[in-house]
């Protein structure tokens, strides 16, 4: 089986993530560990290619209804033949597959860039029609009397809106419904998307944050610590990382997720990060169980022994 797999592999690029993600799960679900060296060593053609990040995915994939026929199936795409000889693909075959997966790559990114400018466009749209009203996510959250951009897409529905920008282009909107549940626009751009709350100015700092009333309780507690910011929501935990690892530099303020997943993301951009003790809370979490005066001498403790470190 190992060789029909590496034959399977020979006839697939490895530049595409998708298909090398369902390569690790196809793999590892026929192999288990003992699949490593193979899917690696196919990785490696990949211009791409991180040995750190091969090695985190391969240890993330825990097996998604993906099997190695998923493999056998894009192999034979590409022209391979299924027969218990190893067969490497002639010069002319790999130099087909690549053409391929070049026009692949070209149409699916007209396409996304076509459905990241309708997105903008609606976002602008449902922004126009918003009115500054109180929600009931800001009264959940803790803001009583808090006032925010309202969509109303019909008369049972009103909707809290969250601009997301890249640079100063609007690019979408978080849609946050009565019960607290959230939704992007479909086909709109999210990664270094972020929603910027800040007092900028001199010395001011950047953090980072996944969530939209995670940044408003940080912006509560840097107030009260009179200290100039440049929050920084970014709307999920990978985009998070992502960012402030670009950035690279500043804090990041992690949820504590039962799954680890806040706590994954803050070590992977590398800054210095706070989390609240409890598994479960936020931010926001722990503002609204101790209040602004206690959540920012915690902050501001925390906060000091990591300039002390540095």
């Amino acid at each position: 089986m190992r060789a029909r797999i590496e034959s399977a592999l020979a006839f697939i690029g490895s530049d595409d993530r998708e298909t090398w993600l369902m390569c690790a799960m196809g793999v590892k679900s026929e192999l288990g560990e003992d699949g490593f060296d193979l899917w690696d060593d196919w990785s490696q053609s990949a211009k791409s290619y991180n040995a750190s990040a091969a090695r985190a995915v391969w240890k993330s994939c825990r097996g998604a209804g993906v099997s190695v026929g998923s493999v056998f199936h894009e192999a034979k795409a590409n022209g391979w033949r299924d027969d218990s000889q190893y067969e490497r693909p002639t010069r002319a075959q790999i130099d087909a597959r690549e053409a391929a997966q070049a026009l692949r790559n070209t149409d699916a990114a007209k396409a996304l860039a076509v459905s990241h400018q309708n997105a903008a466009k609606k976002a602008a749209w449902i922004l126009h029609q918003a009115k500054n009203e109180k929600h009931a996510y800001y009264h959940s959250k803790g803001w009583i009397d808090a006032i925010g951009p309202v969509w109303r897409p019909d008369e049972l529905n009103n909707l809290l809106c969250v601009p997301m920008r890249v640079g100063s282009n609007l690019v979408g909107v978080q849609l946050i419904d009565r019960e607290g549940s959230k939704k992007f626009l479909t086909g709109q751009r999210t990664s270094g998307a972020e929603y910027v709350i800040s007092n900028d100015g001199p010395g001011a700092v950047d953090w980072f944050v996944e969530g939209y009333a995670s940044g408003l309780s940080l912006r509560e507690c840097l107030k009260a610590l009179r200290l100039r910011y440049r929050i920084r929501v970014c709307f999920s935990a990978h985009n998070l990382m992502t960012m402030a690892k670009t950035a690279g530099r500043g804090f990041v303020v992690a949820d504590h997720d039962a799954s680890g997943a806040g706590e994954k993301a803050a070590v992977g951009a590398g800054l210095p990060y706070f989390m609240p003790p409890e598994v479960g809370q936020d931010i926001n979490d722990l503002h609204k169980l101790l209040g602004t005066f206690k959540t920012s001498q915690i902050l501001r403790k925390w906060l000091t022994g990591v300039t002390k470190q540095v």
